[in-house]
């Protein structure tokens, strides 16, 4: 009996122990990376690179899911409300975490409390763009000329960042401007392309390649300083357009209430995945400046871009809807 109960005692200490490396083993399934904007733009691209270094850090696949729509917040609630196991994260930005909310009267989720912060991926800057065979030259013929005359500009979306680069821009030089927003970068260069818009504002990646091709031209970008990839291209604020400094901001969030274990883990995957050489080229190539943070961090980051962005809202007499 006592041989017996030898045997089952150390079966059932056993199990315990084979039963907690079953839970400490996370992931132990593919992980879906949902993006609130349509394939091609710039958060778009950012996800399906870093999508490659976390499942090399996390050794399970990590795929990515377009939830398209509303600025994002489609997305955004999406996950929001997705089971908080750790298998669903989000690549969330200013555009789907601060602007749009403050821009909506009614959202499904809260925009910080609904979510588990994991870490920022890093930013990148903003561009001002006419077409190719445009009449404006240069930035300073294109704000004379709003100045007089209502122009319309494109952006990926309402609440996106080009659209509040777009609306700041206006406030800082006079200008009269229409907004006409479109479902993602794709569609918005495409009309700035075809003429059907007098310029546009968009994010540097998805706008880079038909910079670098000729199909569209960039006047100005918003960041403080010129960028390696566009060396020739000025700084809004060079051509007088002082204060307008924009960068938007990339992130790896999850649904709130994901265990601190598994928050370790994603946490630990996201910065490894940043210091990965490849990992890193690719985003530089597509003119992400890398800003690799952790859990509090990107909380602390989120708080002060909100207050910054009910700033600028409040100024440009924008009202929620």
């Amino acid at each position: 009996m006592k041989f017996k109960t030898w045997i089952a005692a150390t079966a059932g200490a056993l199990a315990i122990t084979l039963g907690g490396s079953a839970a400490a083993a996370f992931p132990d399934q593919p992980l879906r990376f949902v993006v609130g904007f349509p394939p091609g733009g710039s958060t778009d691209i950012v996800a399906r690179v870093l999508a490659e270094g976390l499942s090399r850090e996390l050794g399970q696949p990590v795929v990515v899911e377009n939830k398209a729509g509303a600025g994002g917040t489609i997305g955004a609630s999406t996950v929001a409300h997705a089971k908080p196991d750790g298998y669903t994260i989000f690549l969330g930005t200013v555009a789907t975490n601060v602007i749009n909310p403050l821009l909506r009267k009614e959202l499904n989720f809260d925009p910080i409390k609904g979510f588990t912060m994991i870490g920022e991926v890093g930013f990148y800057t903003n561009l001002v763009l006419v077409n190719a065979d445009s009449k404006y030259r240069d930035l300073g013929a294109l704000i004379a000329d709003a100045k007089q005359r209502q122009l319309s500009y494109s952006s990926p979306g309402a609440g996106t960042s080009p659209h509040m680069t777009g609306e700041y821009f206006k406030i800082l030089t006079g200008s009269k401007m229409q907004h006409i927003p479109f479902s993602g970068s794709g569609p918005a260069l495409t009309a700035l392309m075809g003429s059907h818009v007098d310029l546009g504002f968009d994010n540097l990646p998805a706008a880079l390649s038909l910079v670098q091709a000729g199909k569209v031209r960039a006047l100005a970008i918003t960041s403080t300083t010129r960028i390696k990839e566009l060396p020739d291209v000025p700084t809004a604020e060079e051509l007088g357009v002082k204060n307008m400094s924009v960068d938007a901001w990339v992130s790896v969030m999850g649904p709130a209430g994901i265990p601190a274990d598994r928050l370790s883990v994603l946490s630990s995957a996201l910065l490894k995945a940043l210091a990965q050489p490849d990992i890193v080229r690719k985003l530089e190539d597509k003119a992400i400046t890398i800003k690799a943070t952790r859990p509090e961090e990107l909380q602390d980051y989120v708080e002060s871009e909100t207050r910054k962005w009910r700033g600028v809202i409040e100024t440009a007499g924008i009202k929620p809807e």
